[in-house]
């Protein structure tokens, strides 16, 4: 057993947001959350610009925004091919080190698990179970394996209760009837209680001064039951079906306070505990943006020949064909290849008369897109589709801006566009379905931490907020600044922020690389999640 004192507890609610946790304290059904944030520090955490579990997860864990640590989607897109592609964002695309990593490097234990784009694992002195890794190689993805073989021992880790039932997932994200729901939830009831003890088992049997898990079944039953928990709609939603669903959402929540007051206690009392989410959540409107059909009535894309028309109000396919394989490439100039990162890319030619715009015509043909996107009004609500679209030196400026999608577009009610192809490019949504919201939150708690209410955080800031609890030096390249005013004045005064001069160094040397076996298992995760 380590010697380590836990110093710093970081709990993450993927998703979560004070519109719906409010509710909930106020309604009784998540009391320690509410006392915490009662008597400890609360702000809202300003996400990424376009609020997406892989880069967001990535600026919290690194302090770097996306065009500097090189995550931009679930995926990395290829362009450098006659025929455009994608595979799969991996922890190599991690061009910086995390907060585990730098802690780590400092002579300090790390723990995390489940977070996004940590598979294959970048050893540090701690404890690696990363997410969005099938069931199937879960198991042999754990570093070190040591705490593998102490985990099956104590019968905790289970991967098929840890993982996600693919063809299941497929069916949900693209959205469930009302009868549907009730498995899905209980899925994730289940799967959550499973990551929870395998943290319980690590803080008892290996602790780390830093231990950090993410709690992803918020945000995957926020999609789906939004209606059926949010005040301003739930009341709207009678019968037996929701009633019973509602119950279950309840319950997930309650467990999930329930955990947060466990890991506390566990943690001790000297540790400093961090409550935060990537994004917020908010109900989507009732129409779905099919940007690449808009782009075909542009003449900027061409489909292949038999390429169905969507009825079904889909943002991807549910079977295993990449958008990519839909598309006539020498007929298209821009493309959405993705619904989550609600980019379009743009095609540059390599050479006279190639598929694609020529480079010197590049920045009029953008601008002619952004002008169209923005004066794209929506027939039925006579309200404006998008409501801002970034180019890429503006969303995300850094080192790997010439990674990131040509332009990220924000729908008016932050909805995630489609990708299929369909007979006009606003269609209504078949189900209730809700959406990320840029406003998530973050909550701090114990020994040193003030009681009140912050500014404005930005998702940044969650880093170096970290380090500093941890005692340790924030390197000066960090973009995210200490959220000094969640800190009690004596507190702060005893400990100030310490600067670290030099390099962290570019977390991506000592990657390892997928095998084709990993990287196939995990691309089919991703598209079981219906973003692809």
């Amino acid at each position: 057993m380590s010697e380590s004192k836990i110093r710093t507890l970081i709990i993450g609610l993927d998703g979560a947001t004070y519109d719906l946790l409010d509710p909930l304290v106020a309604e009784g059904v998540m009391p320690v959350l509410g006392e915490i944030m009662e008597q400890g520090a609360r702000g809202i955490l300003r996400s990424t610009i376009h609020p997406l579990t892989p880069p967001a997860w990535t600026t919290m864990t690194t302090g770097r925004s996306p065009g500097n640590h090189g995550v931009f989607d679930f995926i990395r897109v290829d362009r450098g091919t006659d025929k455009p592609s994608y595979t799969l964002a991996t922890s190599a695309d991690v061009m910086v080190p995390t907060i585990w990593q730098i802690a780590s490097d400092a002579g300090l234990r790390a723990t995390t698990l489940n977070f996004p784009v940590t598979f294959p694992v970048k050893p540090i002195d701690g404890t690696v179970i990363p997410g969005y890794v099938p069931w199937s190689y879960l198991g042999r993805a754990i570093h070190p394996r040591e705490s593998f073989k102490m985990l099956k021992a104590e019968g905790v880790f289970k991967a098929s209760e840890m993982s996600t039932d693919w063809q299941h997932e497929r069916k949900a994200v693209q959205g469930l009837a009302e009868n549907q729901l009730d498995d899905w939830v209980q899925f994730h009831i289940t799967r959550e209680e499973r990551w929870f003890q395998t943290m319980m088992t690590l803080m008892d049997k290996e602790p780390s001064e830093l231990c950090s898990v993410l709690f992803d079944g918020v945000d995957r039953i926020q999609h789906l039951c939004w209606h059926l928990v949010d005040p301003a709609t739930r009341d709207d939603y009678t019968g037996e079906a929701a009633a019973r669903t509602r119950d279950l959402v309840l319950q997930y929540f309650r467990n999930v306070d329930g955990y947060i007051d466990r890991m506390i206690k566990a943690a001790g009392p000297e540790a400093q505990v961090f409550v935060v989410s990537d994004h917020g959540f908010t109900r989507s409107g009732r129409r779905i943006f099919y940007a690449n059909t808009w782009l075909e009535q542009m003449g900027h894309l061409g489909w292949v020949e038999g390429t169905p028309l969507d009825d079904q109000g889909r943002v991807a396919l549910d079977e295993n064909t990449e958008a990519s394989t839909l598309i006539d490439w020498s007929r298209t100039n821009a493309y959405a290849l993705s619904s989550s990162s609600n980019a379009i890319f743009i095609r540059q030619a390599e050479e006279p008369g190639a598929p694609g715009v020529p480079p010197q015509e590049y920045d009029a043909f953008r601008a002619r897109l952004i002008e169209g996107l923005l004066a794209l009004i929506d027939p039925v609500t006579g309200k404006p589709v998008i409501s801002r679209v970034f180019t890429r030196e503006e969303a995300f400026p850094g080192t790997h801006t010439d990674r990131a999608p040509d332009l990220t577009l924000m729908l008016h009610d932050y909805s995630f566009l489609s990708v299929l192809r369909a007979d006009a490019p606003l269609k209504d949504r078949m189900v209730p379905y809700a959406t990320h919201h840029p406003d998530g939150i973050f909550v701090a708690t114990g020994p040193g931490i003030a009681k009140i209410a912050l500014e404005p955080l930005q998702i940044a800031d969650v880093a170096p907020t970290a380090l500093h609890s941890l005692g340790l030096a924030v390197p000066e390249e960090i973009e995210g600044r200490v959220a000094e005013a969640a800190f009690a004045s004596d507190w702060q005064a005893e400990n100030p922020v310490r600067m670290a001069q030099g390099t962290a160094g570019t977390g991506a040397a000592d990657a390892a690389t997928l095998d084709e076996d990993a990287e196939a298992q995990i691309r089919e995760r991703l598209k079981s999640l219906g973003y692809l």
